[in-house]
């Protein structure tokens, strides 16, 4: 509103917008994301899709998290550069990962490798092709014989200690 030439602004609409930036600074705080450093195997490499020159535009590779406890997959797709930089390795490589640990706007932490033996991949968070498995398998017992085996799904406090980003919470 105006008032003698000079634009007057209500308190209400101040205090809305003093409080709108407050609540995005402490959801920030609370949320933040980390990143960190590993290193995985390559196990599988696969061209997805092809130009019409037969250059690839798009590859999946399978990580083995070897470093973590238990079987921990993921599998990253990326694109036409990604696809140019990666092609200095093949299945059996290790390679430095870095990973980001986000606040995923589903109301849970997740995470996603930005970078594979320094080739830059943007996290594409609706991609298809991109998804982790993780499974933590332990030995069943009955009167002191081993009867067979249990698998976790969900990331078990052991595999947070040693990886972090695999936590959901």
């Amino acid at each position: 509103m105006k008032s003698g030439g000079h634009q007057v602004r209500s308190s209400a609409g101040t205090a809305y917008a003093a409080l709108a930036v407050f609540t995005a600074l402490a959801a920030s705080g609370c949320h933040r994301e980390e990143r960190f450093e590993s290193v995985c195997q390559i196990t599988r490499k696969a061209t997805v899709e092809v130009d019409d020159k037969g250059v690839a535009t798009q590859v999946d590779l399978e990580l083995e998290w070897d470093p973590c406890p238990g079987e921990q997959v993921q599998i990253v797709r990326g694109g036409a550069a990604f696809a140019k930089c990666i092609e200095q390795y093949k299945q059996g490589d290790y390679v430095n990962v870095k990973v980001s640990h986000f606040w995923d706007s589903r109301g849970f932490y997740d995470w996603d490798l930005y970078e594979v033996g320094g080739c830059a991949r943007p996290i594409e968070l609706d991609t298809e092709g991109s998804y982790e498995k993780s499974q933590e398998c332990s030995e069943t017992k009955t009167h002191g014989r081993t009867d067979g085996f249990a698998c976790n799904l969900r990331p078990a406090n052991k595999l947070v200690d040693v990886c972090p980003w695999t936590a959901r919470d």
